[in-house]
């Protein structure tokens, strides 16, 4: 794919207000939204598990074990947060799962009075979020995009976040260098309260969840949907080690240093966001299968070479390398996600919710074996393992 200035100048005329107007008002808020929450995921989403591994004294193995734990009791209870969602409404699903966050960082903020105790309060009440937030999120998600424009919708929103991910780190790790996770977490807090608006703003939905917790499981396993299951397992499972493990290892080899992680981060994240509004107009051209071919394989490199790090500059190269990657394999390979969710017609939460099992299923395998390789091989053997699971994703 020869990629020249004129095709990156049209690339970007896409998301010019013409391009914009396009979107539905459901999608546009929806962009919003995630502007003003992506800015308190970018703070947190980096330095939490940073955070957990200082409090649990520097124990990989208590860190994994906590967000092994949370993406296992999510995938096994998932069913019943899909009833409870098709009673009360998407909309007000995500609401309650989003307030109750507020108790998350409550919980974080106390976690150094009892560490036992607020670590389990915290761990109950992160996987009631999941359970009331996510499979309506990407329900709507579905609904509010539309089939020709739905590889343009992936990538602009990704662009959004990607655009306040270079800011949020870097105001994470000023706030770090000179107070404490406390302010941090008060802070971010806000910024999620704030993103409650537009969110209260999108249309009501109605989904009727017609499986009866063991049917979900039973269809999940049908072998209609193995490759299906095999792909979003294994995207679940490389996930863990990007989110959990990596950002620890970040943390290690810049010797504690936040601002530099967080400006690092930022850097990476910058050096990316222009090919994402690329990849995105390609995706909307090109068969989505053979992107995400391609992508995988590269985004396996990519973990290869983040086992090789040694120095902060390795941890740039590593990154950006892997950010190109993940733009080749996650823009087609979200946006297949959503088309065949929303060809499902009634059945997309059905869908989604067997996408979320596999997903988390493989999260909670990935720390088991994480904990079992980090122990006798050492914590670059992670990724390495995460390597052989990026290139399953291609079976979707």
């Amino acid at each position: 794919m020869k990629i020249h200035f004129p095709r990156i100048k049209w690339a970007l005329t896409q998301y010019t207000a013409k391009g914009y107007s396009s979107f539905s008002k459901d999608f546009k808020i929806l962009c919003t939204y995630q502007v003003i929450l992506n800015l308190a995921n970018g703070m947190i989403g980096l330095f939490l598990p940073i955070f957990f591994f200082k409090t649990f004294a520097h124990s990989f193995f208590w860190v994994i074990v906590f967000f092994g734990v949370s993406h296992l009791l999510y995938a096994i209870f998932l069913p019943f947060g899909a009833m409870l969602m098709s009673k009360i409404g998407l909309k007000k699903s995500m609401i309650l799962g989003r307030i109750t966050m507020i108790f998350f960082y409550l919980f974080l903020f106390l976690i150094s009075k009892n560490v036992i105790l607020f670590s389990i309060l915290a761990e109950i009440v992160l996987v009631v979020f999941r359970l009331l937030y996510w499979v309506p999120y990407h329900t709507d998600f579905a609904k509010f995009t539309e089939g020709k424009l739905r590889g343009k919708e992936v990538a602009f929103i990704r662009t959004l976040i990607y655009l306040v991910g270079i800011i949020a780190p870097v105001i994470a790790g000023l706030i770090l260098a000179k107070y404490n996770f406390n302010y941090l977490f008060i802070v971010a807090l806000f910024i999620m309260i704030a993103s409650l608006l537009p969110l209260s703003r999108i249309s009501s939905t109605k989904e009727h969840y017609s499986y009866s917790y063991w049917q979900t499981f039973k269809v999940l396993f049908q072998k209609r949907n193995r490759h299906s299951l095999i792909a979003y397992f294994s995207d679940g499972a490389q996930g863990l080690v990007g989110v959990v493990i990596w950002p620890i290892f970040i943390f290690q080899i810049l010797k504690g240093k936040y601002l530099m992680i967080g400006s690092v981060s930022a850097l990476i994240i910058a050096l990316t966001i222009l090919l994402q509004l690329l990849i995105g107009s390609y995706t909307d051209n090109f068969k989505k299968r053979k992107i995400i071919k391609l992508g995988s394989v590269l985004y396996s490199l990519g973990w290869v070479l983040k086992g090789l790090v040694i120095t902060a500059f390795h941890v740039v190269f590593a990154g950006i390398f892997q950010n190109l990657s993940a733009l080749i394999l996650r823009t087609p390979f979200d946006t297949l996600f959503y088309q065949k969710a929303a060809d499902h017609g009634s059945y997309v939460d059905e869908y989604t919710v067997l996408r979320e099992i596999s997903l988390n299923s493989g999260r909670a395998v990935m720390a088991v074996l994480a904990m079992v390789f980090i122990f006798f091989f050492g914590i670059r053997a992670s990724f390495y393992l995460a390597a052989v699971f990026s290139l399953l994703v291609n079976l979707l």
